[in-house]
C-alpha cells in the first residue's frame, strides 16, 4: 500500500509528552500505519536566515517539521488564520480583521509548504491536509504537475454561505478547495453548508451520492468525525488526582475564546445554584483553560471579564471552605492529570458556541467508570453532538436550559447513566482514530465507495456562474 502524507498545522521537532488529543490520535495512527507527518514545529526563526527544517524517524514513520519567520507568525498564523479565517468559520464575521498583507503571507506560506511536501512525495503517495492552515497546498501540488490523490479535512465548522462570502477571498478559497479529490467534514451540517454554497453560486452537477462536478473538477464530499484512541486509562491513574477532594465535580476544559461560551456557562452555574440551592457546598464547576492552546481571540479583556465573573459568583455563593467555580488558567494539567480529572467528575460540560470537533468530550466519556459513569452535557453547536447523540444536548446560549441539564445530570438514575454511557462508548470505540483514518483513506483512494457519504439532499444542476 502507498504511503499517506499527513500535513498538520503543527508537528513537534522531536517526540514530546505534550497534552494534545488530536496530535495523540494522529501519532497513534502512524504507529500502526507508517507514513509521513509534516507541520510547523512551533518555533520562530530570526527571520534573516534560511528556514530551518528537521525530521526524525519513529516506528517506521517520518516526522518532518520546520520553523516560520516572524512575518509568517504575525501575518499568516496570528493574522490570516486566527484573525481573519477563525472568526468567519465560527460564524462571527463581525470579529474578523482583514489586511492585505495577511492574505499575501498566507498564500506565500502555502506555496513554501507545498514545495517542502513535494520533496517528500513519491508517485504512489496520497496526501491528507488537515485543517484550513494549508488550504492552497493541494492546488499548488496539482498545478505543479503532481497527480497524487489529495484530500482535505476541516477540523473547524464550515459556516453558512452568506457568512463564508464575507471573506474577501471566498472565491479564491473555493477554487483552491476544488482541486482536492476529497473534502471531509466533521458533521453533516458542515458538509451541507459547503454543498449548498457550491450549488448556489457555482455550476454543479451531482454524479453520485458522494461526487459532484464543479466546472470539470470532480470533488468527493464526506463526513468523517475525528476519533481518538478508544482505550480507557488505568483505573489507578484515573483515581489518583483529587483524592482528598470531597465535592461533586462538574468539569469543563476548553480555551478562552469568544466561541468557548465560558461566560454563558458561568451564568448557567449561577442560575443552577439559584434554582437548586441544595447543591451549595456540594457541587463545584472546575473550569480548566490551557493558555498554551490560545490565540489572539483569547483577548485580555475576555480574560478579565471571566475572572471578574468568577469572582462575583464565588463572592456571592462561596464561603471559607467552598467555591462554586474553580477557574484554572495555566498549563499544569498534563495528559494523565486531565484523564484523572475527567474520571473524577460526575458531569462533563462542553458547551461551546461554535466548533467543529471536541475531542475533550470524547476523552471524558472514555475516562468514566462504566459501573458508575458521569453524564456528558454537550452543545448543540458542536459538530461532535451529531455523533454523540446520547449526551445531554443543550443550547449553550440558554442559561436556564443548561442549568436544567446540570440538575438532570446530577440526579440522573444509575441505570440511565449507564445506558447513555454504554451507547456513547460503543460509538467512540467503533469510530475511533483508526476508523477515522481508514474511512478517510478509503474514500480518498476509492471515491466510488460509500464510506463517509453525507446523507444530504443535493440540487441536481444549478446554472450558476463559472468557477473560473
Amino acid at each position: 500500500m502507498s504511503r499517506l502524507i499527513m500535513l498538520a498545522s503543527r508537528c513537534a521537532a522531536e517526540k514530546t509528552d505534550a497534552c494534545d488529543l488530536l496530535d495523540d490520535a494522529i501519532n497513534d495512527i502512524l504507529r500502526k500505519h507508517p507514513g509521513v507527518k509534516m507541520g510547523w514545529n512551533g518555533k520562530i526563526n530570526p527571520g534573516k536566515k534560511k528556514r530551518g527544517c528537521s525530521q526524525y524517524q519513529d516506528n517506521g514513520s517520518t516526522f518532518c517539521s520546520w520553523d516560520i519567520s516572524p512575518n509568517e507568525y504575525d501575518n499568516y498564523y496570528h493574522g490570516y488564520v486566527h484573525k481573519t479565517m477563525w472568526p468567519i468559520f465560527h460564524n462571527r464575521p463581525d470579529l474578523a480583521v482583514y489586511r492585505k498583507e495577511y492574505f499575501i503571507t498566507y498564500k506565500n506560506y502555502n506555496q513554501a509548504v507545498a514545495d517542502m511536501l513535494a520533496e517528500q512525495l513519491c508517485d504512489e503517495d496520497a496526501v491528507w491536509v488537515l485543517d484550513y492552515h494549508h488550504i492552497a497546498v493541494g492546488q499548488r501540488l496539482k498545478e505543479d504537475g503532481y497527480l497524487n490523490r489529495c484530500g482535505f479535512f476541516f477540523q473547524q465548522p464550515f459556516p453558512p454561505g452568506d457568512v463564508f462570502r464575507s471573506l474577501p477571498e471566498h472565491d479564491w478559497m473555493i477554487q483552491a478547495l476544488c482541486h482536492y479529490d476529497l473534502i471531509g467534514f466533521q458533521s453533516a451540517a458542515d458538509a451541507s453548508h459547503f454543498i449548498s454554497y457550491l450549488c448556489r453560486y457555482y455550476r454543479t452537477e451531482r454524479l453520485s451520492d458522494r461526487i459532484i462536478n464543479v466546472n470539470g473538477h470532480l470533488v468527493s464530499v464526506g463526513v468523517f468525525p475525528c476519533g481518538i484512541a478508544g482505550t480507557r486509562p488505568e483505573p489507578k491513574r484515573a483515581s489518583s488526582a483529587l483524592a482528598d477532594y470531597r465535592r461533586r465535580i462538574i468539569i469543563s476544559n476548553d480555551t478562552v475564546t469568544d466561541m468557548s461560551g465560558i461566560h454563558y456557562r458561568l451564568e448557567a452555574m449561577r442560575r443552577f445554584l439559584n434554582h437548586w440551592p441544595q447543591y451549595m457546598r456540594d457541587v463545584s464547576l472546575l473550569q480548566i483553560s490551557d493558555p498554551a492552546q490560545e490565540h489572539p481571540h483569547s483577548s485580555h479583556d475576555l480574560h478579565h471579564k471571566l475572572e471578574r465573573f468568577c469572582g462575583e459568583l464565588n463572592g456571592q455563593y462561596g464561603d471559607f471552605s467552598w467555591y462554586p467555580v474553580n477557574y484554572i488558567h495555566n498549563d499544569l494539567c498534563s495528559r494523565e492529570t486531565m484523564y484523572s480529572l475527567y474520571a473524577r467528575a460526575e458531569v462533563g460540560m462542553f458547551t461551546s458556541l461554535s466548533e467543529g470537533m471536541n475531542l475533550g468530550a470524547k476523552a471524558f466519556v472514555l475516562a468514566q467508570n462504566p459501573e458508575n459513569p458521569g453524564v456528558l452535557v454537550l452543545s448543540q453547536f458542536s459538530g461532535t453532538s451529531q455523533q454523540l447523540r446520547d449526551a445531554v444536548i443543550v443550547n449553550p446560549y440558554d442559561a436556564d436550559e443548561t442549568a436544567q441539564a446540570l440538575h438532570s445530570a446530577l440526579t440522573m438514575p444509575l441505570h440511565e447513566r449507564k445506558r447513555r454511557h454504554l451507547k456513547l462508548l460503543e460509538t467512540l470505540r467503533r469510530q475511533d482514530n483508526h476508523w477515522w483514518y481508514q474511512a478517510f483513506r478509503t474514500a480518498l483512494e476509492h471515491p466510488d465507495s460509500d464510506v463517509g457519504a453525507p446523507r444530504i439532499a443535493y440540487h441536481r444542476v444549478f446554472a450558476g456562474r463559472s468557477l473560473y
